[in-house]
């Protein structure tokens, strides 16, 4: 895997972290993608319509942990926050499991144009990539507990179920350092 592109659905995507002038793509996709999860029936997320962003992507795209997966014509196909420490967020649900080195995973967004491709799946195994180059033996996300399909993706995605906290499911991937 080339670090800087993934494939997906035949297509091609340059990966790069986001600068700050990348903001306003960003906070589209995100209320786009927000509209669409409560469009589904999800309330996750809702705090992104309320004008509020519980996980801060400005801060996170100041230190650089916010990847964007571009098509090959430019045009903005997924973004997602790849913490390398755990936020007041993960510390809560994580418990004392946040004092292990891991990578939290948070904001996966796809772009409606390229969705149905397995992008998602593409982007958190970049993610992955970026944990084992590091020694971080473990990647970990969150969802819902109420978005069944969102919860069964991770299980597909080869992630475990880890519990659940607040209304939310806690999704744990081990990763094999060698």
């Amino acid at each position: 895997m080339n670090q800087n592109k993934i494939t997906a659905g035949g297509l091609e995507f340059l990966v790069r972290f986001a600068l700050p002038n990348d903001r306003s793509t960003i906070n589209e996709l995100m209320v786009n993608t927000a509209r669409w999860l409560k469009e589904s029936g999800s309330t996750q997320w809702s705090d992104i319509l309320h004008g509020f962003d519980v996980h801060n992507i400005e801060q996170r795209i100041e230190l650089s942990e916010v990847a964007l997966f571009e098509a090959a014509d430019g045009k903005l196909a997924g973004v997602m926050i790849i913490r390398k420490t755990p936020s007041d967020w993960d510390t809560d649900l994580w418990g004392d499991r946040h004092e292990q080195s891991a990578y939290y995973l948070h904001r996966i967004m796809v772009s409606r144009d390229f969705s149905g491709i397995s992008l998602s799946k593409q982007m958190i195994s970049f993610a992955e990539q970026l944990a084992l180059n590091m020694s971080v033996p473990f990647v970990r996300l969150d969802c819902i507990k109420t978005n069944e399909a969102l919860n069964q993706m991770y299980l597909r995605y080869g992630f475990m179920f880890s519990g659940e906290k607040n209304g939310f499911n806690l999704y744990q991937k081990e990763l094999s350092l060698l």
